[in-house]
């Protein structure tokens, strides 16, 4: 039997493609196996949002190489999309062709097609690449991917370039998706996409498309919680908010992107909206919806920070009360407006910055947390830890820890209380399973 093994670098997009690559395999007869063992096949999902993403990147396919010299490895995604090639790998493909890898390698091991081969698939990037349903997936969420690809150009990120311009998928085809994963016993559905904020532009009625959408997935059977990838302010409309507040099974948690609490470093880096606009929309959210968790993306060292700015972008995440913080630091892309910039932050002044924003991420998180002692909250089993206890993400997107007796599966949705919480997460107890 013919083995292959599969990594992925980046975000759940780039997870939600391997595992319908996987889909693909595992249905035509091929083994996985772990991508540190040997296998005659390697497949490397990369991502390229950052220069450390590119170097895991190469790191990985020649880790393939050293173990198995005679294997057929692939590189497909972002980062070969902008260009990187490497000796380690017999095929690259960009974005725009992953759904044609499973087809190239069937070639390539007939013989039909040579190695080192670069594929050129005819798109001219106006449609949504089409996979079929993915219901067969390596998280205990269903991720449903419903667009591609980002109109914004930010002056630092490089996926747009690498994705191309927003297509969004036919309703129907993701109604589809969901079903099929329901029916495979999945109970929480998670959509995403490179920017789903902006799934309908070509519709002419983003945000409000993202809400009909998650509205008519609410009615599928078998589905109880509906969660939202990345979002950004101006995408939070009134229309938006009437339609989410109607959705009984959408979580109360919201991914909203700030990448800087500076003003005029978020003018430098292009987004389309200020702090004070970004404090109208959490504060509607949090008119809307019970204590919602508010997560987001922060970036330090962007080219020009000043330690003011710096102060700036602290004082209004602690305002805020971010539940949780993904904090990076700045990496220069090629081809972006931001590297060719003047006034390129010291590394060492970047991971000074960072440790501040993390520290008080940390707190932050700690005290969103400790909010919620003695309430109940539901998750989705994900895993059985050594210690018998059982971990998943509460509606609010919380890390959880559940002590119970109760045999429990992955999958399973349960109610619980919380006994004590601090920045890493709940720790509950008193499980209750929710019947299907």
């Amino acid at each position: 039997m013919t083995t292959v093994a599969f990594h992925t670098l980046g975000c759940k997009t780039n997870h939600y493609e391997t595992d319908a690559l996987r889909q693909q395999f595992l249905s035509a007869g091929f083994e996985e196996v772990p991508f540190h063992a040997s296998a005659d096949v390697y497949i490397l999902n990369t991502c390229t949002v950052t220069g450390e993403a590119d170097r895991k990147s190469r790191q990985m396919l020649h880790r393939a190489r050293r173990l198995n010299e005679d294997a057929l490895i692939v590189a497909l995604g972002c980062a070969t999309e902008l260009g990187l090639q490497d000796d380690a790998a017999d095929l690259h493909l960009g974005t725009r062709q992953k759904s044609a890898a499973f087809r190239q390698v069937m070639q390539m091991l007939s013989g039909s097609l040579q190695p080192a081969a670069d594929i050129t698939i005819a798109d001219d990037g106006s449609a949504f690449d089409e996979w079929g349903a993915v219901s067969h997936q390596s998280e205990t969420r269903g991720y449903v991917k419903i667009e591609d690809g980002c109109d914004n150009h930010c002056a630092y990120c490089a996926i747009t370039l690498a994705r191309g311009p927003v297509r969004s998928r036919r309703p129907d085809q993701v109604i589809g998706e969901a079903k099929a994963l329901a029916e495979a016993g999945y109970r929480e559905i998670v959509l995403t996409g490179i920017h789903i904020c902006s799934y309908g532009l070509e519709w002419n009625r983003p945000g409000e498309h993202l809400m009909e959408l998650a509205a008519d997935l609410a009615g599928i059977p078998g589905i109880d919680r509906i969660r939202l990838g990345s979002l950004e302010p101006r995408s939070i409309t009134p229309g938006f908010l009437a339609l989410a507040r109607q959705n009984p099974k959408l979580c109360p948690h919201f991914h909203l992107s700030l990448q800087s609490g500076s003003d005029t470093v978020l003018g430098r880096m292009r987004r389309q909206y200020q702090t004070s606009h970004y404090r109208e929309v959490v504060d509607e959210l949090r008119r809307h919806f019970d204590d919602p968790g508010i997560t987001t993306d922060i970036i330090v060292g962007f080219p020009g920070e000043t330690e003011q700015e710096h102060a700036d972008s602290l004082a209004f995440c602690r305002e805020i009360g971010f539940s949780r913080m993904h904090v990076f630091r700045y990496s220069a892309r090629e081809g972006t407006a931001a590297a060719s910039m003047p006034d390129q932050v010291d590394p060492q002044i970047m991971i000074r910055r960072s440790d501040d924003m993390s520290k008080l991420a940390d707190r932050l998180a700690a005290a969103c947390h400790q909010r919620l002692i003695g309430k109940t909250v539901s998750l989705i089993v994900e895993k059985q830890l050594p210690d018998g206890s059982f971990s998943g993400y509460s509606e609010r997107y919380m890390p959880i820890s559940l002590s119970s007796d109760e045999a429990l599966c992955p999958g399973d949705l349960v109610l619980a209380t919380v006994r004590s919480a601090d920045a890493a997460g709940l720790q509950c107890s008193g499980a209750k399973r929710v019947k299907a």
